[in-house]
């Protein structure tokens, strides 16, 4: 079930219009129709937060551990970090799109690639030169 559907389901079930959802987080029915047709997922992790107090729902529920290796790598590493998560996962998930390789295996090479580029990440952050060190800071 995608993200959109998840969102939908729970909405319905508690009888509320895509209007009284939006106006519970602070968002526009446009952003909660956008949600709900998986043109895009909320922005950052407090709305994924709010989404899912509004829908009664665990967060883990609605992010996927993609979603949730983005928001982790913004909150280390800023906006490059993200960008830098977007694309691997963007990349990753093509590579595999169509294939045969078993949802679990997928889910297993995707925590192991995303494990190796924290400790890039961390290995560039120590090892950089001090000028690049400020910066960053």
């Amino acid at each position: 079930m995608t993200f959109g559907e998840k969102v939908q389901k729970a909405r319905k079930e508690l009888k509320l219009t895509q209007t009284q959802l939006a106006e519970k987080i602070g968002v526009s029915r446009r952003t909660i129709t956008s949600y709900e047709a998986d043109a895009f997922p909320p922005r950052t992790r407090e709305l994924y937060i709010k989404l899912a107090d509004a829908l009664n729902l665990n967060v883990n529920y609605l992010l996927t551990q993609e979603d949730e290796f983005i928001f982790n790598a913004q909150a280390e590493y800023g906006y490059r970090g993200k960008k830098g998560a977007e694309t691997l996962v963007e990349e990753l998930t093509g590579l595999f799109a169509g294939g045969k390789l078993a949802e679990e295996d997928m889910d297993e090479l995707m925590l192991a690639i995303q494990k190796a580029y924290v400790i890039a990440k961390e290995n560039n952050k120590k090892y950089a030169p001090k000028k690049y060190k400020k910066s960053q800071d």
